[in-house]
């Protein structure tokens, strides 16, 4: 079922093409390339994967249990407009992939020293559900509804503002394992 909510759907859209890049990520690339890290010392393939789903695993009990509680509610709040938050726009401003400036991921989304098995089918898994979260968010209010960032209590984002993080931030770090396995990969991609 298509998504009412115009903004849902580009980033339903968004997160499918990134998914699709990382399922042929996992058909293409040997499971030994995905661990070599770049010339330049960034994080590895399979690094960058384990980022994402850290960073999207946080997110996803406060998303979920901001929906439940407000279709909880007599009158859920609904809209179809979305305005990003003065946070908000400003994390999208510095994960939008055309930025190229880099910047250092707050230690709670860091990867650990190793990634986990099959890391990039567990980001899949994260993806189906971030996307399973939009819908049940369809119809809701995504101003109204606010959410700690998972990276600073003090960061309040609107559920909008999450879900748009999430694919921008899918989208930057597709660009990335681009780059780190043209680097790494012995075709040179």
């Amino acid at each position: 079922m298509p998504l009412a909510n115009a903004h849902l759907a580009a980033w339903d859209a968004s997160l499918s093409r990134s998914a699709e890049y990382a399922r042929t990520v996992v058909a293409q690339v040997p499971p030994d390339v995905l661990q070599r890290r770049p010339s330049w010392r960034g994080w590895s393939a399979a690094e960058v994967f384990e980022h994402l789903c850290v960073t999207d695993g946080l997110y996803e009990a406060p998303l979920r249990a901001l929906f439940t509680a407000e279709r909880g509610r007599p009158a859920p709040r609904t809209a179809t407009t979305w305005r990003p938050t003065i946070w908000g726009r400003l994390l999208l401003w510095s994960l939008n992939p055309s930025n190229a400036r880099k910047s250092q991921s707050p230690p709670a989304f860091r990867p650990g020293p190793s990634s986990r098995p099959d890391v990039i089918e567990a980001w899949l898994t994260q993806v189906e559900a971030t996307r399973a979260l939009m819908r049940d968010a369809d119809g809701l209010d995504l101003r109204a509804l606010k959410l700690s960032s998972p990276a600073a209590r003090l960061i309040r984002l609107n559920a909008g503002d999450a879900f748009a993080v999430l694919a921008v931030h899918a989208e930057r770090h597709m660009g990335q394992v681009r780059r780190t396995l043209a680097d790494v990969s012995p075709s040179g991609g």
